[in-house]
This record gives C-alpha cells, sequence and structure tokens, in this order.
C-alpha cells in the first residue's frame, strides 16, 4: 500500500513539473520518466545501485529538464529519501530552502537524509542554513547538521558549533564535538 502511495505521489510530482513548462526538444519525456523510476528504485541490491548510478548520471546530463522534475518530487510531501539525496547532486542553490525545510519538518529518518544532502551542496547558503539549524529544538536536527557540517569539512562552521557546544544533550555535544574535531576547530 505504502509502495502505490509513494508511486502516486511521484506521478503527481512529475505531472506539476511537466505542467510548469515545456521540455527541451532534446529530452524525451518517456525517457526522463523511465529514468527518474530507476532512480527511485527502493532496493539494496547492487544492481539497482548500479541502474540508479546510471539514472542519476542520465539525469544529469540532461539537467535542464531533469532537475526541475526531480525538485517537484522533493518539494512534495514525504519525499522519497533517494530523491533528496539525488537532488543535492546537481548542485542548484535552489534546492537549500527546499532542503532545510525538510532538515526541520522532516521524520527523523528524513532529517538525517535532508541533511546529509546539504552536506553535499557546496554552495555557502547549505553551511549557513546547517549552521541555522545548530539552533533547532529537536535534538535530531541539531545532531544531523552537526555532523553534516562535518562532513562538509569546511572550518568556518567552527564559530556555529562552538556556540552549541553546552547542548543539554549529552549525545547531542558528542556529536557537535565529533565535527568540531573533524573541522580542526580549536578548543576555545
Amino acid at each position: 500500500m505504502k509502495r502505490v502511495a509513494s508511486s502516486l505521489l511521484l506521478l503527481a510530482a512529475c505531472a506539476k513539473a511537466a505542467a510548469s513548462g515545456p521540455m527541451s526538444n532534446t529530452t524525451d519525456t518517456a525517457e526522463l520518466d523511465r529514468q527518474i523510476q530507476r532512480l527511485l528504485a527502493p532496493s539494496g541490491d547492487r544492481q539497482y545501485a548500479r541502474a540508479r548510478g546510471e539514472a542519476l548520471q542520465w539525469l544529469l546530463a540532461h539537467a535542464t529538464d531533469a532537475y526541475p522534475r526531480l525538485f517537484a518530487i522533493v518539494d512534495a510531501p514525504e519525499p522519497p529519501a533517494l530523491a533528496i539525496m539525488a537532488l543535492a547532486e546537481f548542485q542548484r542553490d535552489d534546492a537549500v530552502p527546499v532542503l532545510e525545510r525538510i532538515l526541520h519538518a522532516g521524520a527523523d529518518p528524513t532529517v538525517v537524509v535532508a541533511s546529509s544532502a546539504l552536506a553535499r551542496l557546496s554552495s555557502p547558503k547549505a553551511r549557513v542554513s546547517l549552521e541555522r539549524a545548530l539552533r533547532d529544538e529537536r535534538d535530531q536536527v541539531v545532531a544531523s547538521a552537526a555532523d553534516a557540517l562535518g562532513e562538509r569539512g569546511d572550518a568556518s562552521a567552527c564559530g556555529a558549533l562552538a556556540a552549541v557546544l553546552q547542548h543539554p544533550s549529552s549525545d547531542v555535544r558528542a556529536r557537535i564535538q565529533n565535527a568540531a574535531t573533524k573541522l580542526g576547530c580549536k578548543k576555545g
């Protein structure tokens, strides 16, 4: 039942993206839809992982048409985790607000995926978004943001991490400290 609902959400998001504007003359709509379906195939099997990688490469090569469709899928309620991660691969600044919304409002597993996607974006806006998340009231959001800042490897986040080192949760403090250590932040 959940798979059917997920497929319906995907079709609705694709229809919304298709209605938002014309496709370029070089991309076949049916092929675009097929590649998105391959990308979002929910299996841990190596064969599917390879197919997802191939689909992502195809979508990146056809980014002009693929990005708006993938963006619409991620901007819908309860977006698939695979779509969230794929969105970051396009390296677009306009993905940051959508990923930040998911980071603050999503269920805990989705929060982790959104923070990882923000970590993969090279944009300074993504770093600022993660730094804002350090002040969230939910422990999972703060911990995930700290992990993501550590993954990014940008030492300019040291000040934001230092500001929350006294977090009330010992688990969250440990994750903040771990990120600060990864970044080589000075203990003050």
